[in-house]
Order: structure tokens, then sequence, then C-alpha cells
């Protein structure tokens, strides 16, 4: 899976970039999105794009949950490479979001995402008010027909590829 797992080119990645962007212009407030991972499409210029101030991003503590905060503020480098608020940030509760845009290994047709394993995403994402659009990013060549899904997966209601932005239906989401 690491062959699969590279950094998508540039052209790739403006394209995912252009395709996120005319999704996220029409969603009012603030919006989750998190900073990449070395094999993650990095979202940055999104943010340039839209407007720091619209965007908020998780800090991974050392014990318990993801926590929510502006993506303004002062960060630091987590042990895994990306960058995080520092220890002692804002801190943002859930429905303050209007959307969560969120990374993954994978993703499925139905909107199913396969993560690091930890769980992280699918705890913060059952935090958030159901109405909220989750909007999983990748390229195309990561989308799956299927994957395995667990009892706590949470399903995206939005998928972003280069070649497309996949609308789920209100019944993908529900287990």
């Amino acid at each position: 899976m690491r062959s699969l797992r590279s950094r998508p080119g540039a052209d790739v990645v403006a394209k995912i970039h252009a395709n996120l962007i005319a999704l996220l212009r029409d969603i009012p407030g603030l919006i989750l999105f998190y900073n990449s991972m070395e094999d993650e499409v990095e979202l940055d210029p999104v943010a340039d794009e839209l407007g720091w101030t619209r965007f908020a991003v998780t800090r991974t503590p050392d014990e318990g949950p993801l926590t929510i905060h502006p993506a303004i503020g002062a960060m630091e480098r987590h042990r895994y490479g990306f960058a995080q608020p520092v220890e002692g940030a804002l801190d943002l509760p859930p429905h303050h979001l209007s959307a969560a845009v969120v990374p993954a290994l994978a993703f499925d047709r139905a909107g199913n995402r396969l993560g690091h394993g930890a769980g992280y995403y699918d705890e913060l994402l059952a935090r958030l008010p159901p109405d909220r659009p989750r909007i999983g990013v990748t390229v195309e060549h990561l989308l799956f027909d299927s994957l395995p899904v667990e009892p706590h997966d949470i399903a995206m209601t939005h998928l972003v590829t280069e070649h497309e932005t996949i609308h789920l239906s209100p019944e993908s989401d529900q287990r």
C-alpha cells in the first residue's frame, strides 16, 4: 500500500483543490480541515484561496480525543510530521463547525473511510452535529468500490478527487 500512498503530483493536487474550493465556497461558517501528513493532499492552498479565518484544525493530545482550534494560531510539529496547534490554544466546540474535511488512507464510493486505525477522526466526527457535511479528500486511485466497515465508523457525505465531487445520499451515512 505504501507505493499507492505517495504524495500526488502538482497537477492532480491543483484539480483536487479546485473541486474542494468549489464545494467549500458555498458552505458558510467555520470549516474543519487537516494539516497534512507527508502522503496526504495538502490543503493550505485552499485556505489561502478562501481565507484562513474560515478554517479550524485539530490537535492530537497526549491523551484523549482530538481537540479543535482556529487554523490561524501558533503551530508546532507533531511527532508524525504534521503541524498542529500548540498546547493551550483556544479550544472550539464541535458544534461551531459548519463542515469537516478529513483525510484517510482510502475511501469507498459509499463514503466509508479507512483511517490510520486509532479512531481519532471517527470519534471527532461522531461529536459533530449530524447535519454537518463530512468531506473526504483523496486521489481517484484511492477511491474503491467498497471497504470494510466497523460499527463506530462515520461515513462521509461528500468525496472530492481530482476528477469529481461526489455528493452521497443521506442514506449513505446511516449505519
